[in-house]
């Protein structure tokens, strides 16, 4: 594909983002300040059920998770309890009080990534920051690191170009809509472990559940923040953020698509995939350009056991893409 078709431009307007939908991101000419009040606690679930006639069994588990507060515009997409966008250049704080038990901060790899204060049991801290250049990226607590991340306690930051407009990028690919999609994996073990006040085993994770926005399917064939809904010669963008401790290969049946940008650097060659590998803490934007053809195809983890819950398939990381 030629880059200045990749690129091509599309009607400016309020940036069609959402984190369960079609909610509008409203334009803005200039920064503002944005307040968000988070909260880390620790969220008991259940796992697993019955889909069809096969019964994968329950697990109970306990997640780590960054809350919105009542009022906070920060929500998250799907199961996800945060979430953030903002727009280029905008003052961000972020008020962080603590239920954990132990101390946890509020980092954004590549933003703010030396947070120095981290919030006590029972404490609060307060982090501010200026939004940085448009595209995908996450936060995570750093105290806890891999445990962090383990335990579920992150969420998506999104940020829109200056000026607004549907683009993830000023100058870059155009989109009629745009899914933000957290690729995140559990090994009850070691949640278990810590809910219980024992020591993680953290050398041999090994998952047992994965999800896509805090959900697995079947569940996300009904979540608005992961059935993925497109009429022919739209234009879907994607952002696949991985905030958990497994590379994943996200798979696409019946399309291809254009890699946009890993870890907000564009890219140089587009070359039509459909598998995109997605590492560790990367953030990798994707572009469909949505033909002819109707239907219902599965987009997946490519690795076998990311599509199974507790052994039993199918379930875990796998959406469907309907074409209209």
């Amino acid at each position: 594909m030629r880059r200045r078709d990749f690129l091509r431009a599309s009607a400016v307007g309020a940036v069609a983002f959402s984190f369960s939908g079609l909610t509008l991101f409203s334009q803005r000419s200039q920064a503002a300040n944005v307040s968000i009040a988070l909260t880390a606690r620790a969220l008991p679930v259940t796992l697993g059920g019955t889909f069809g006639v096969t019964n994968t069994g329950t697990v109970a588990t306990t997640f780590w998770r960054f809350t919105n507060d009542v009022g906070s515009p920060a929500v998250g997409p799907g199961g996800l309890s945060s979430g953030i966008a903002v727009q280029e250049g905008d003052q961000v704080t972020v008020t962080l009080t603590n239920t954990l038990s132990v101390a946890v901060n509020f980092t954004i790899p590549g933003v703010l990534s030396n947070t120095p204060s981290a919030a006590a049991n029972g404490g609060m801290q307060t982090y501010t920051f200026t939004a940085p250049k448009a595209g995908s990226y996450f936060f995570v607590d750093s105290v806890n690191d891999e445990l962090a991340k383990a335990m579920g306690l992150s969420g998506p930051l999104v940020v829109a170009p200056a000026g607004g407009g549907n683009m993830l990028y000023s100058g870059g690919p155009s989109f009629d809509k745009q899914y933000t999609l957290v690729l995140h994996e559990v090994d009850t073990r070691v949640n278990n472990a810590v809910a219980n006040g024992l020591a993680p085993d953290l050398a041999n994770y090994e998952p047992d559940f994965y999800f896509v926005n805090g959900v697995s399917y079947p569940a996300s064939e009904s979540n608005p923040s992961t059935a993925i809904t497109m009429t022919q010669q739209q234009r879907i963008a994607m952002r696949f953020i991985n905030t958990g401790l497994h590379i994943n290969s996200m798979h696409f049946h019946g399309w291809h698509v254009n890699v946009a940008t890993r870890n907000r650097t564009p890219e140089t060659i587009i070359v039509e995939k459909d598998t995109v590998p997605v590492d560790v803490s990367e953030c990798v934007d994707i572009i469909l350009p949505v033909g002819a053809q109707v239907g219902v195809y599965e987009l997946h983890n490519h690795f076998l056991p990311a599509v199974t819950g507790n052994g039993f398939y199918p379930y875990g990381a796998m959406l469907m893409m309907t074409s209209a």
